[in-house]
C-alpha cells in the first residue's frame, strides 16, 4: 500500500484533496491519516481517494491506514490556525517584525471596538489603539506607512508609525481592495467598479471602469507596475483583470468563482484566491505563459499574503500559516 502522489500539494483544513495511490482497500476499517488526526473520506477507490483535510498541527504528512497496516508517510503542508476570532474580508498584510495585521471588520455600519490587530509570530493577538467604521484593505506604502481603507465612510486612511490615523482620501464611494506602485502612487478598487488613482497629497483620479462588485474589488500590483484585478461581480463567473500603466483593461482568466485577495509570489507568478471548475482554494496564474494551477486546496478564503516562506491566509474569522519552503 502506498501514496503514488497527492494534488495539490498543500492544503487548509476544510479542503478537498485528491491523493493518488495503490493498495487502498476503501472499507470500514480503512483510514487517511495527517499525524495522529483522521480525515473525513469523500470518496474511495483502490487507486484514487478524496478526502476532507482536519486540523493538525504536528502533521508531517499523509498515511493510508487500512486495518492494522499504514503505509509510509507522504510528504504534505498543511497549514495550521495562527489566530481566530477575527473578521477579515480581504489580504492581511505583513509587517517587517513579521507580525500580520489584518482586522475584525464587521458587518457594514458596525463599530468594533478594536478593530484593527496584530498577531505575532507565537500567535498572540494585539489589538491597536485605533477607531476605524468598517477597516477593508490594508496596504504597506514604499515609505513603510500603513494605509487602510474604510468602506462605510468612503476613506483612506495613513495610520503613521501605528500610532497617529489621518484621513488621506475621501468621497470614494466604497473602497476596499488597496495596493501601491513603486512611484507610491496608491490605486483603491470602488465596489461601484471604479478604480481610483491617489497620489501622495491626497488628489484622486479615475484610473480605470470595469463592472461593479457584489462585495469587494482586491487589487495587486507586479513588479512592473501592471495592476491585477478581482471581485465577485453578479456575473455566473468572474474574471482576472490586468491593467497597464494608462489604464487599459486586459482580461486574463474567464471563470473563476468568487475570486477574493491575491498577492505575488518572490518568483513572480501570482496567487488567487477563489474556485475554479469545481475546485476551491488558491490557485497559480503565470504572466510569462499564462498557465492556471491549483496549488493550495481550501474552503473559500477572502485574502493572502507572500512573506519569505510562509504564505499567511485569510479565511472569514482566521488567518492560517502555511510554509511552503521551496515549493514557491
Amino acid at each position: 500500500m502506498q501514496i503514488t502522489g497527492v494534488a495539490p500539494f498543500a492544503g487548509v483544513p476544510g479542503g478537498e484533496l485528491a491523493i493518488r495511490c495503490r493498495g487502498f482497500i476503501p472499507d470500514l476499517d480503512s483510514r487517511v491519516l495527517l499525524g495522529d488526526v483522521e480525515a473525513s473520506l469523500v470518496s474511495a477507490s483502490d487507486d484514487k481517494v478524496v478526502v476532507r483535510l482536519p486540523e493538525s498541527p504536528k502533521s508531517l504528512g499523509l498515511a493510508l491506514k487500512v486495518r492494522k497496516t499504514v503505509s509510509e508517510v507522504f510528504p504534505f503542508s498543511l497549514a495550521t490556525r495562527l489566530s481566530g476570532d477575527l473578521h477579515p474580508v480581504t489580504n492581511p498584510v505583513v509587517a517587517p517584525d513579521g507580525s500580520v495585521i489584518t482586522t475584525i471588520s464587521g458587518s457594514r455600519g458596525q463599530q468594533v471596538s478594536q478593530p484593527l490587530v496584530r498577531i505575532t509570530r507565537r500567535g498572540e493577538k494585539i489589538p491597536y489603539p485605533c477607531e476605524i467604521m468598517n477597516p477593508t484593505g490594508l496596504a504597506f506604502s514604499p515609505d513603510g506607512q500603513l494605509y487602510i481603507s474604510s468602506r462605510n465612510d468612503g476613506t483612506i486612511l495613513r495610520y503613521t508609525d501605528c500610532e497617529h490615523l489621518d484621513v488621506v482620501a475621501e468621497d470614494l464611494g466604497v473602497p476596499c481592495g488597496i495596493v501601491f506602485d513603486s512611484k507610491g502612487l496608491l490605486y483603491v478598487g470602488d465596489r461601484t467598479g471604479r478604480i481610483l488613482r491617489i497620489d501622495s497629497s491626497g488628489h484622486k483620479e479615475e484610473f480605470a471602469q470595469i463592472e461593479p462588485s457584489v462585495s469587494a474589488y482586491h487589487l495587486a500590483m507586479d513588479a512592473q507596475d501592471r495592476l491585477y484585478i478581482t471581485g465577485p461581480t453578479l456575473a455566473l463567473r468572474d474574471r482576472l483583470y490586468r491593467l497597464s500603466g494608462n489604464g487599459a483593461v486586459e482580461t486574463l482568466i474567464e471563470g473563476l468563482a468568487r475570486p477574493q485577495g491575491m498577492g505575488f509570489l518572490a518568483g513572480g507568478d501570482l496567487l488567487i484566491a477563489t474556485g475554479y471548475e469545481g475546485k476551491k482554494g488558491i490557485f497559480r496564474y503565470s504572466p510569462k505563459d499564462g498557465s492556471f494551477s491549483h496549488y493550495i486546496t481550501s474552503l473559500i478564503l477572502v485574502g493572502l499574503a507572500v512573506a519569505g516562506e510562509s504564505i499567511y491566509l485569510a479565511s472569514s474569522d482566521s488567518i492560517w500559516q502555511l510554509v511552503v519552503g521551496s515549493r514557491q
